[in-house]
Formats: structure tokens, sequence, C-alpha cells
């Protein structure tokens, strides 16, 4: 899409917010009714003369995304702002319902032609025919990122049709160039399980993440002598730090400093005096310090 003035001078906003206001939930509901008629093939509005498709049935439609999504306010449309009121973050529980609706919207979207030969004057409405496109959901995409970006908000409406979030810059970069290829393949299964995962905007999947980084880590440790844990680490230490002067000293601090921080904080376990992880800012930063480190030892042992 073309760029306002702003980004033309200023360049683009970062990407650094999880909120959604209300003006942007109606930016995203405003997308949605542009699209109501590409729904007609899943929820179908019949012509009262015959059985031709005309359009959407808003009620059928509006009924399957409440039994979709509880916590989506139907029928769907705009939140109302009363003049001079500061434009409020909506809560948590909106904010992943609209998420969710628009993963929903997504996978229900069809692309829809007006049948020329088929206009009903008396009805003033048009056949509805379907083709087989996509470019209705390419659209949509394109027209709810867009609205993201411009609220430097981080999440983004993937090609497969998720919600998933901008990582921070230099984790991005990490992660885009990491090759997981180690001959443990249970291994392999626990970093690419955590990177999957950190992509997610929930909550609850961003922890999990780490904790799968975690167990990676603890698995890691024991890839020279399974039943000897310390020394495998040791070798594993000693493999990594190429013999350089004062390097090994170095990893080992930050190997004991990492099982620490597990077993110190709810990570790997969740007893009650564990230290629970509030910011997300934190799970980033834990997440980016031990995969720096995973990756770093998954390329010595594959040499």
């Amino acid at each position: 899409m073309k760029k306002f003035f702003s980004e033309r001078e200023r360049g683009k906003r970062e990407l650094t917010s999880e909120s959604i206001s209300i003006s942007l939930y109606n930016g995203i509901i405003g997308v949605y009714q542009k699209y109501t008629k590409n729904f007609s093939a899943e929820f179908p509005l019949y012509c009262s003369d015959g059985d031709a498709i005309c359009g959407t049935n808003m009620q059928l439609l509006n009924a399957s995304i409440l039994s979709h999504i509880p916590d989506m306010a139907t029928p769907v449309k705009l939140k109302y702002v009363p003049d001079f009121a500061t434009d409020d973050e909506i809560d948590d529980n909106e904010k992943y319902a609209l998420l969710d609706f628009i993963e929903y919207c997504h996978s229900h979207l069809i692309d829809v032609v007006e049948d020329d030969n088929y206009y009903h004057s008396w009805y003033q409405h048009y056949h509805l025919v379907f083709p087989k496109t996509e470019a209705v959901k390419e659209k949509f995409r394109n027209e709810i990122n867009r609205i993201f970006e411009r609220n430097g908000v981080v999440f983004y409406l993937e090609q497969d049709g998720e919600i998933k979030r901008h990582l921070p810059s230099a984790m991005n970069n990490l992660l885009q160039n990491i090759i997981v290829n180690s001959p443990d393949e249970k291994l392999n299964e626990l970093v690419n399980t955590a990177i999957d995962l950190i992509h997610k905007p929930k909550i609850e999947s961003r922890t999990f993440a780490l904790e799968k980084l975690w167990d990676a880590f603890e698995r890691i440790k024991t890839f020279y002598i399974p039943e000897e844990k310390k020394q495998s680490v040791n070798l594993l230490i000693e493999n990594v730090s190429a013999h350089t002067d004062g390097f090994n000293e170095l990893l080992q601090a930050e190997f004991n400093a990492l099982t620490k921080i597990g077993n110190d904080y709810q990570i790997r376990h969740f007893e009650a005096n564990r230290i629970e992880i509030k910011s997300m800012k934190h799970v980033d930063y834990l997440f980016y310090r031990m995969i720096a480190l995973i990756d770093l030892s998954i390329s010595e042992i594959n040499v």
C-alpha cells in the first residue's frame, strides 16, 4: 500500500505495542464490514425467486462467530466512542477475541463476483458466483496488517491465516538465520517448537516457548555423555570455547546463570516459591539470551 507523508519523511513506526485501542478495533471491524458479501458462500442468503445466492445471511454469520468466539460481541459492529473521550484500550479478553475474529474471517472469506446476467431490479440484487481464486484473502490480510503497522502494533496476519507477532529486531534477525539441524532430533523438536511459540500473540504461548527452550537447554547439556550431565556440560563448554583463553570461563558462567534462572523462576518449575515472570519483555529477553547460547552450542555439535 502507498506510504503516507509521515512514513516518507520519518520512516515507519517501530512495532512495539501489543495494546489494541478502540480506534484500531473499529478499523478492523470496518475492514470486516467491507467484505461481508464474501461470507455468502458459507452463510448464504437465497433469492426469494429461486435458489440462487444473492448475499450473506448475517444472522447465521453472527451466530457462527459467537459460537466460535464467545467473547466477541455480536452482532459485530463498531464500538461507540463518546465525543471528547480518550481512545481507551480494549481489555485482554476483547483483544484476544478480536485476534481470533480476524483469523475466523480469513478462514471463511471467499471470492465473490456479481453475475451481470442475473440482476433482479425488483429486489435490487445480483446473483452471486464464486470463482476458484483467493484474491479477497490477500486484500483482507494487507488491510489488516496495514492497520496494525500504522498503529505500531506487533501483530500481523500471516498468509497461513494465523495471527503472529513481529519479534524485537535483534531476536528476529537471529531466528531468521538460525539452523536447527543437530544430530539429536528431540533437541531439534524442542528448539523448533519454542521458536514457533515465541511468535504467537498469546501470553501463554510465549511462556510455554520459554519452557520448551529451557527443556532444550537441559537436553543439550547431556549431548556428549547422557548419563553424566556434569562431564557432558564441561566437554560441551570446552568444545564451544574452542580453547580460547578465558572464553570457557565466560561460557561456564553463562551456563550456570541460565541454569539458576531456570531453577529460580517459573520456567520449568512452578512451585509457589518460584518467581513468576510477569513482563513479556522479560520473556523476550530470556528467550533471546537462551536461544543465542543454544545456537552457539548447536553450531559446535554440528561440526
